[in-house]
């Protein structure tokens, strides 16, 4: 009896390694990615796999999708479309002007270290293969193994360093890592980031705030554009007054004509 039941594990492990072998073969992981200088993201994520795959067992491609997606970690969130061609069925997920600190997941991940950015993708089977570990650890270093990604990453500066044999083009570093053949313990790239923005720049194009700079130096101004148009026209004033003044009040000289003579009276007894 126990050798029935020995022979029946046996062959049920024998037909889990042909199904992995077929579901982890036929999927790909295919990542295209810029990083811009404002540390946002934008790109696309394709998951994918065979549609003649999906459908054993008498299973639709959605649910042999969902069922093989349970041994992929945790992407980067964003909107996910649905994926299909003639041979392949998946999702996609676009990212546009995504902040940085969105791309940290356990899947992969790309972080700003001062003057450096930091593109890292584990390709550690313990993350990868969960569900089908359930029946045998040993399937999980089996379906990394199977794998194949495609992976680009273009940043805004110049790349200082890439593993695993990843190709550089400008600043786009690319890996292809193919089923069936051994996989490196990560794909990492290290680029140059640009200076942050100043904090008064910041202020302005993220918070929108009021420009108080500007607006103070446009006070000021005002004020002594009212201040020089008070003088100038306080200036012509003073200057009529004395003038007016004088009309008024001067006649004509003594001795002249209709102005009685004024004697000076003398000492007393002067004849």
């Amino acid at each position: 009896m126990r050798t029935g039941l020995g022979h029946i594990k046996t062959l049920r492990g024998a037909v889990c390694l042909v199904l992995l072998a077929a579901l982890s073969g036929c999927m790909q992981l295919n990542v295209g990615l810029t990083v811009k200088a404002d540390d946002t993201v934008s790109g696309q994520l394709l998951l994918t796999a065979e549609r003649k795959v999906l459908t054993l067992n008498n299973k639709t491609v959605e649910e042999g999708f969902a069922d093989l997606r349970q041994n992929i970690p945790a992407l980067p969130p964003g909107p996910e479309t649905r994926y299909e061609t003639a041979t392949h069925f998946g999702f996609q997920i676009n990212y546009r002007n995504v902040p940085l600190d969105q791309f940290d997941s356990e899947s992969l991940s790309i972080v700003r270290a001062n003057d450096r950015y930091v593109f890292t993708l584990p390709l550690d089977p313990k993350k990868y293969g969960g569900k089908v570990a359930e029946q045998d650890p040993e399937n999980q270093a089996r379906f990394m193994l199977l794998m194949s990604f495609e992976i680009a990453v273009t940043f805004p500066g110049r790349v200082l360093d890439v593993n695993a044999g990843g190709q550089v083009n400008d600043r786009t570093v690319t890996w292809r890592v193919d089923p069936n053949q051994p996989k490196p313990a990560e794909l990492r790239a290290v680029a140059e980031a640009p200076p942050r923005p100043s904090a008064a720049a910041n202020a302005d194009d993220t918070g929108g705030g009021p420009p108080w700079l500007l607006i103070a130096a446009g006070t000021v101004v005002l004020l002594l554009i009212a201040l020089l148009v008070v003088l100038l026209l306080r200036r012509p004033r003073s200057a009529a007054s004395p003038t007016a003044t004088d009309s008024t009040t001067s006649g004509p000289a003594p001795g002249g004509p209709g102005t009685p003579s004024t004697t000076i009276p003398g000492p007393p007894g002067a004849g």
